[in-house]
């Protein structure tokens, strides 16, 4: 969704931090990391956090972890996450593929959500994109049995090409958000004011 630089951190992270940098980049224990068992939410690309905070606030009984690499949106997240005193809530500002391929451990992440990520439109951008198979697979690796995910995005071309990716790993459907969907992020309620069409898959792990 951005492309910020991760954050230099200038002192020990909070309760709500996750720093790779000061962790080390191994697998998390999820278990530990919130003193809890509850199921875990993972969203790639949390912008300003609308979607995370509105969860957590919503949904006490469940844990998310959102990942950022804007530093600005972060330290935005963080602000208003520590304000409202969430403690089901943990941020990261370091690249999504990384975090993923490192850190989430095996079948821990009941749900999976990714909202308007960066296009990437140029040609030779887009192998950057989040959805890519090597992403895929790993999704794949770290969702619960029967574990769901959700891509979101108004950039025609680039879901006509993820699409058939993710309907190719996964058990899918498309699906097209109705009028009394409520916005799930800030870049959803801006485009559908502007009557931007919005493209959407959900996806379920094999074997869910």
């Amino acid at each position: 969704m951005s492309t910020g630089h991760p954050a230099e951190q200038n002192g020990p992270a909070t309760s709500l931090e996750i720093n790779p940098r000061e962790t080390g980049f191994h697998r998390l224990n999820l278990a530990d990391l919130f003193g809890n068992t509850n199921p875990v939410i993972l969203e790639i690309g949390s912008g300003k956090g609308r979607f995370l905070i509105s969860t957590a606030q919503e949904r006490p009984d469940v844990n998310l972890i959102g990942i950022e690499k804007s530093l600005h949106y972060h330290r935005l997240i963080h602000a208003r996450a520590a304000k409202r005193g969430l403690t089901n809530l943990r941020l990261m500002n370091h690249d999504a593929f990384l975090v993923l391929r490192d850190m989430i451990p095996d079948a821990s992440i009941a749900e999976l959500h990714i909202y308007f990520p960066d296009p990437w439109p140029r040609k030779r951008e887009q192998k950057r994109r989040i959805i890519r198979p090597e992403v895929l697979a790993q999704i794949q690796r770290v969702l619960v049995p029967g574990g769901s995910a959700i891509y979101v995005t108004d950039h025609q071309s680039y879901f006509e090409v993820a699409a058939p990716l993710i309907e190719a790993a996964f058990r899918a459907e498309r699906r097209i958000p109705g009028p009394n969907d409520p916005p799930r992020t800030n870049y959803e309620a801006k485009y559908r004011a502007e009557g931007r069409p919005i493209y959407e898959v959900r996806f379920w792990s094999v074997g869910g």
